[in-house]
């Protein structure tokens, strides 16, 4: 059984305080003062005991306001559902809602075969920054131990609003990983007595999920990184906002390159996002596409229209994502005796996830705000993560003004499981 991040930092804590008291315990052997060496050593201890704690600290913290988190986000009007998606070549299933991505049974596996690069990755550096700055002489890159990628990719998840909205998890142990997928329920019917039973077999298909490269670069100064206590934690959450606000737009326009403002994201190298694929198969889902200067917001009906679109095709949507302007325009619409406009009930349960990588302030026609909103069951999009985390350090692009660059290397794939699941209403006017 692989060692969890927590044990690994106590193994190190403990292994600190080890030298620490043998240097104490020499120099009172021989009846001395420590020497200037034996200081300096035992400082460089002690600010390695306590970047450790902080970790502990900050490792705690995260895992309890991660399950918290998700626990706020269930889906709409379920309890902790079955898990849908598999990987059809190991059988291992998709992350389950609130589970750290480092306690899935493939991420584990995959630190057990590298335990050993693993443990001494972590008995030599404090932390994702120390790992950074050692690579800083060099510009060299290097695969982040899973322990600090599983962070990562957790405030990823914590950052996607697509990822709290529901979106599946299907940690990936290959290049190309297949999922099955139901295309077809089984159908019932009555029949007369003595009559033939109509057979009916669900059907299936696979979804492919293949790795695409995505890239991340933070920017600081030479003095933060030697300086900041925090940076640690700063590296950590830069990286992952970073990698969560790109899948999100990815998620949701991947394939578009026109007609959603400023966003061009041609496939490939993008994966293909929920917007391009309705448009491709199920247009009938996209809707408010052909009002001439977008769509007016004075009430909820198109929320209740995007929401039914979904409904009606049997579906059962679990959140509903939209620009953080177009929700203040919502946020703000006011009944006749101009008192807060009550959100109607079949929204009251529909969980609302602002995200300003939806477009907004588009034109549309004479219209300059106009924003698009996305509903469906997020279970049904598949978010493909590969195992590792690739760090490189850029020490001479930015030396002239001192500082350093971290290109991370993120690779997965985001494929809609069911189209039947999504619909877009375009172009409403926001604020």
């Amino acid at each position: 059984m692989p060692k969890s991040m927590r044990e690994l930092l106590n193994e190190r804590k403990a292994e600190l305080r080890a030298a620490a008291t043998a240097i104490l315990e020499k120099a009172e052997a021989e009846n001395r003062d420590v020497t200037e060496a034996e200081a300096s050593e035992f400082e460089r201890i002690g600010e390695s005991l306590e970047s450790v704690s902080r970790q502990l600290d900050r490792s705690a913290q995260f895992n309890e306001d991660f399950r918290k988190a998700a626990l706020a986000t269930e889906s709409r009007g379920r309890s902790e559902a079955p898990v849908k998606f598999v990987n059809r070549a190991t059988g291992a299933p998709a992350l389950r809602s609130g589970q750290p991505f480092g306690e899935h049974e493939l991420v584990r596996a995959e630190r057990e075969r590298g335990q050993l690069a693993e443990d001494a990755a972590m008995a030599t550096y404090g932390g994702v920054a120390e790992f950074v700055r050692s690579l800083s002489t060099t510009g060299a890159s290097a695969v982040v131990p899973t322990v600090w990628a599983s962070q990562i990719i957790d405030i990823a998840r914590a950052n996607a609003a697509v990822m709290k909205a529901g979106a599946t998890i299907l940690p990936m142990d290959a290049n190309t990983v297949q999922v099955g997928r139901l295309t077809g329920d089984a159908t019932a019917a009555f029949r007369a007595e003595g009559s033939a039973i109509t057979a009916s077999d669900p059907t299936f298909d696979n979804v492919t999920l293949t790795a695409k490269s995505l890239n991340a670069l933070v920017i600081g100064s030479m003095e933060w990184f030697d300086d900041a206590p925090n940076a640690d934690g700063l590296v950590i959450n830069s990286i992952g906002k970073a990698i969560g606000l790109a899948i999100d737009k990815v998620a949701l326009y991947g394939g578009i390159t026109s007609g959603a403002g400023s966003i061009n994201l041609p496939t490939p190298p993008n994966p293909r996002g929920v917007l391009a694929a309705l448009n491709a198969v199920r247009p009938a889902n996209v809707i408010g596409g052909s009002a001439t200067n977008g769509t007016a917001v004075a009430s909820y009906n198109e929320l209740i229209d995007l929401d039914y679109t979904v409904e009606n095709l049997n579906e059962v949507p679990t959140g509903l994502i939209l620009p953080s302007r177009l929700a203040q325009k919502y946020a703000k619409l006011q009944d006749t005796t101009n008192q807060p406009m009550r959100r109607p009930d079949d929204l009251s349960d529909l969980p609302f996830y602002v995200s300003n990588q939806v477009a907004s302030g588009m034109t549309q026609g004479t219209s300059t705000t106009a924003a698009d909103a996305f509903v469906g069951d997020w279970t049904e999009l598949l978010i493909g993560q590969r195992l590792g985390l690739r760090i490189q350090v850029l020490t001479e692009r930015y030396a002239e003004f001192g500082q350093i660059g971290i290109v991370a290397t993120w690779r997965g794939d985001v494929q809609p499981a069911r189209t039947s699941a999504f619909a877009v209403y375009r172009y409403l006017n926001g604020a």
